[in-house]
């Protein structure tokens, strides 16, 4: 057994299986995908701890457990079309990609982007397609969405996502109430019939997801 399967079985066993994860298909997933693939060199130690990962100046990977958390709640179905908003380095698209339909994965910074569309075409994944472009302006073009992930937390959803909401379509997102630090709610957002229903879910802290310069003026998920 490599270091690496046995620091993920610790993860599942040490993180998930204290009764915080109960989804076994969701298990077997996490079990199946190598993080560390997805990962660059010096960061590959840190793939199944417990910690968000910094990776650039305002930007974090959120651990394992998070993503398995929001995942969870989301109760994603396999003829969902889902958009993961904040794609990194792929890892969270591959995941994702076993228990949905299709996966657009939208990533603002241009190296991730690029990243994370080598990470997926390496890993032969081929129901995830990544877009370059605007966090809160979202993919008109392969919308409406079943489910819309975001991996960061902010104030509010913004209108552009949730108008690509399909009809009974949910948004997940970790809404921050501390300027100063990551502490944050997880909440689902329902669209029935051109409403929008919000209902709380969890206590989930996970870092803010922050915009580049160009979008930060006139989009901000904490407008």
């Amino acid at each position: 057994m490599s270091t690496f399967q046995k620091m993920k079985e610790n993860m599942i066993a040490g993180q998930f299986l204290p009764g915080l994860i109960k989804d076994e298909n969701l298990l077997n997933v996490f079990n199946e995908i190598d993080r560390e693939k997805y990962l660059p060199n010096e960061l590959k130690h840190l793939a199944y701890s417990e910690i968000n990962i910094k990776v650039a100046k305002d930007r974090h990977l959120i651990s394992p457990f998070c993503l398995a958390k929001i995942i969870e709640k989301s109760s994603i179905k396999s003829q969902d079309v889902v958009l993961l908003v904040g794609s990194n380095y792929g890892y969270e698209s591959a995941i994702i990609s076993k228990i949905s339909s299709a996966v657009m994965a939208l990533e603002e910074d241009i190296n991730f982007h690029k990243q994370a569309d080598i990470n997926i075409k390496t890993n032969l994944i081929d129901n995830v397609v990544n877009i370059n472009g605007s966090f809160l302006k979202g993919s008109e073009k392969f919308s409406p969405y079943d489910v819309i992930i975001l991996l960061g937390s902010g104030k509010k959803p913004s209108e552009e996502l949730l108008h690509q909401l399909a009809n009974n379509g949910k948004l997940m997102i970790c809404e921050n109430f501390n300027a100063n630090m990551d502490e944050s709610k997880l909440f689902m957002y329902t669209k029935t019939n051109k409403n929008i229903f919000k209902e709380f879910i969890c206590d989930l802290n996970i870092p803010k997801l922050i915009f580049d310069e160009e979008h930060r003026n006139t989009f901000s998920l904490e407008n």
